[in-house]
């Protein structure tokens, strides 16, 4: 088995996340539209939104959002030897697993047990993938470049 190297994974969540700010943050402005189908009253926040939330919020969404992306990290370096592919493609291919098993099954537990609006689940579920596909690569490729 591969020596982890914690830190150089660390490092690696940290870049996924500021990237996934950029690319989520983005996508929530261009397709916000999401949040005007019905119903609306499911919704706790929305891109109209963003700057009267408050500092507890922002702490929490940054906080949760940097530990998740170090844990993506973490894992994807624990279970590098078992990952197929090579360099950037092992990211992406990564990064869709967790999107299948991780994503998928909730978004269709959604689908199922809420009366939430398809194209919102149809946006969620794109989101995810394009969000895990660019946790993915950046990871591959900063935890990679640094292991060399």
């Amino acid at each position: 088995m591969k020596h982890v190297k914690v830190g150089r994974a660390v490092v690696a969540g940290l870049v996924a996340n500021v990237l996934s700010f950029v690319v989520g943050g983005g996508g929530y402005h261009l397709f916000g539209w999401v949040f005007t189908l019905e119903p609306q009253g499911i919704w706790k926040w929305n891109p109209e939104q963003t700057a009267d939330m408050s500092v507890g919020w922002w702490v929490v969404l940054i906080g949760g959002n940097t530990l998740a992306a170090i844990v993506f990290a973490l894992v994807y370096a624990i279970l590098f030897n078992g990952i197929p592919g090579t360099g950037l493609r092992k990211g992406l291919v990564f990064g869709l697993i967790v999107w299948l098993i991780g994503v998928v099954p909730a978004i269709f537990t959604m689908y199922i047990m809420m009366n939430i609006h398809p194209a919102a689940l149809l946006y969620f579920l794109t989101q995810a993938l394009v969000e895990y596909f660019v946790y993915g690569a950046a990871v591959a490729l900063v935890y990679g470049r640094q292991t060399r």
